[in-house]
């Protein structure tokens, strides 16, 4: 089935998509946040056909003769042309065109139509669907400057060029979601009851309230994360009714960045190619060292770049070092103090791991 050629009234009038929506199971819900994954720009026409689909649901289905639908049809038809020379109105706040509103207003007139008369009088419709699902916008930067966007919890994101992100106007009760296909700065405004996920091309980024680089391009065969400040989640969007699919993710914290690999659905956690200093430029003194244990000079190492440095404490108890690197960045700082000690570093898994043979 080639759903992505479809239209928000071609899914609407989809069996399976139907289904999906009003009975929804852990196999058909894998199924349509897979294709959402895979095919993130038809976000906005699966939402709209679900609107659609939920808002018929409500409507009784009764059997009417043609000339009646054919009436309500003509009086959509006058409403839409009259609207043109007057105030210009949105009929969906989702943007889905006057057809998928004039098709809810349509059932809505035949389920009029088919009740008893004093019935008539209660039937309620609303045009914009359901009134609990919230209102989506669309921020697409097609400029060379990035684009600031202010979202209603007091979170920022600076969203860059050729980048699309779809948000709500306002969040729901329990979660806060957005949409990114790109690549997007967010400064999180943190609330530990109301996660904070941004979904992109497979990947789920989740936090409470922290500051986080995605880049996840249509054509790059990678989405990767990279953290600035605090703590995050990330996995892959694979629902799965047996476990957890955050289980199997990787947690992340500054300077450290993961890469998802899309054709293979894997994560790995790699330190940034530039990690920055993570204390005041007044505390940089921290790095001028006078016979300095060892141990000393890595957990300095820690404490600046918030990074773990893992290293045999017994093999370098009686080593100690005598060096200003204040001036250098963290890779040649381990350059130097490796050179220093006769020892080696290498990095796994966002991990700083020393090999050395020890000092006399």
């Amino acid at each position: 089935m080639n759903y992505y050629q479809y239209s928000a009234e071609d899914f609407a009038a989809d069996d399976d998509f139907k289904e999906w929506v009003l009975v929804p199971t852990p196999e058909t819900d894998a199924y349509w946040r897979s294709f959402l994954a895979e095919y993130p720009e038809r976000f906005y026409q699966i939402e709209e056909a679900k609107r659609l689909v939920l808002g018929l649901s409500h409507i009784q289905k009764e059997p009417v003769t043609d000339w009646q639908v054919e009436r309500i049809w003509s009086r959509i038809e006058n409403t839409v042309t009259s609207s043109q020379t007057t105030t210009p109105q949105r009929w969906l706040s989702w943007g889905a065109g006057w057809k998928v509103a004039a098709a809810i207003v349509v059932m809505a007139g035949v389920a009029w139509l088919a009740q008893p008369r004093f019935l008539r009088g209660n039937l309620v419709v609303s045009v914009s669907g359901i009134a609990s699902t919230p209102e989506w916008t669309e921020a697409v930067n097609e400029n060379d400057k990035t684009m600031l966007i202010q979202l209603s919890d007091g979170s920022t994101i600076q969203l860059e060029k050729n980048s699309r992100l779809n948000y709500p106007k306002e969040f729901a009760e329990n979660n806060r979601e957005v949409y990114l296909t790109g690549a997007a700065f967010f400064d999180i405004h943190k609330n530990p009851e109301k996660p904070f996920l941004v979904y992109s091309n497979g990947l789920v980024t989740k936090v409470l309230g922290t500051s986080f680089y995605v880049q996840a391009h249509t054509e790059s065969p990678d989405v990767t994360v990279s953290v600035r400040t605090g703590r995050v989640s990330v996995y892959a969007d694979k629902p799965s009714p047996t476990q957890d699919p955050e289980s199997k993710g990787v947690v992340l914290t500054p300077n450290q960045r993961a890469v998802y690999q899309r054709s293979e659905s894997t994560i790995s956690k790699v330190l940034v190619d530039a990690p920055v200093l993570l204390i005041p430029k007044k505390q940089v003194n921290l790095f001028a060292f006078e016979a300095t244990p060892a141990g000393q000079v890595f957990a300095a190492l820690e404490k600046a770049y918030g990074i773990e440095v893992v290293y045999d404490e017994e093999l370098l108890k009686n080593c100690s070092l005598t060096i200003n690197l204040s001036e250098e960045n963290l890779f040649q700082k381990l350059e130097v103090i490796c050179k220093v000690l006769g020892a080696q570093y290498k990095l796994i898994d966002g991990q700083v791991i020393i090999y050395s043979k020890g000092c006399d």
